[in-house]
């Protein structure tokens, strides 16, 4: 891990060398990570992030009432403690009463929990690297996804963070295949994060809610990135890109 201050895009925090976030953009990513499974699901009262030691996506939920409880499961403990001491208005959503953090392998949590949650966020540093996988490598295989959802109650929501489209679109169409296998919605959606090479992919999964479907209460305010129109775009932008591409 290393954090350091740059000119352009601020305090910066690296992982295995690769940009996990940045003062300048974390709150699109964050956002967009957070805000289209909350406002879309009609009673979200339990969630799980798997990963998101960072804080950013707890800041976003925090600020919903109906969430009765904010799960953390990262395994490691550096990344909160860091974050916690380095970018305290990014970890501020920790002080809530509701969240809960828990370090361990977000693999093991979901196979041997009986909790049952109504959205669950992958907030993973990233699952391909350099070589064929990543760190993440145990939250992108079949296995997982089978265990997160039996993990969920219905309906529910599933995000994860899916890579750059750019880079490894191969990847990202062999995820939604994957996903593709537990539910019968799958959509991926881009968002604009400099930081991260510009365009960058996450995918969602759903039985029951599609996410163009119109949301379900009011975004709180203020928000820096998402609104309901930057929502539907960002499904339909990405549908469209994935769809060109594999033509």
């Amino acid at each position: 891990m290393e954090i350091v201050d740059t000119y352009s895009f601020g305090r910066m925090m690296i992982l295995d060398g690769k940009i996990m976030l940045t003062d300048f953009d974390e709150f699109i990513y964050h956002e967009m990570l957070v805000h289209p499974a909350v406002l879309l699901h009609p009673k979200p009262s339990q969630v799980l992030i798997i990963g998101g030691g960072d804080g950013g996506a707890v800041r976003e939920l925090v600020k919903y009432p109906e969430i009765k409880r904010i799960v953390v499961v990262d395994i490691d403990r550096e990344v909160v403690e860091a974050s916690l001491k380095y970018f305290p208005s990014l970890s501020s959503g920790f002080k809530d009463e509701r969240v809960e953090i828990i370090h361990e392998d977000g693999s093991k949590f979901v196979k041997e929990s009986s909790e049952k949650f109504d959205i669950v966020l992958i907030d993973s540093t990233d699952p391909v690297g350099p070589g064929p996988i990543g760190p993440a490598q145990t939250l992108i295989k079949e296995e997982f996804m089978q265990n997160v959802k039996n993990c969920m109650n219905s309906p529910g929501i599933y995000i994860a963070q899916t890579e750059s489209p750019a880079y490894q679109f191969n990847f990202i169409k062999s995820y939604r295949g994957k996903l593709g296998k537990f539910f019968s919605i799958v959509k991926t959606y881009f968002i604009m994060v400099p930081s991260f090479s510009g365009l960058w992919s996450l995918t969602y999964g759903s039985d029951t809610i599609n996410p163009l479907d119109k949301i379900k209460r009011s975004p709180p305010q203020p928000l820096k990135y998402y609104t309901e129109y930057i929502h539907r775009y960002s499904f339909e932008f990405g549908e469209h890109y994935l769809s060109q591409k594999s033509s």
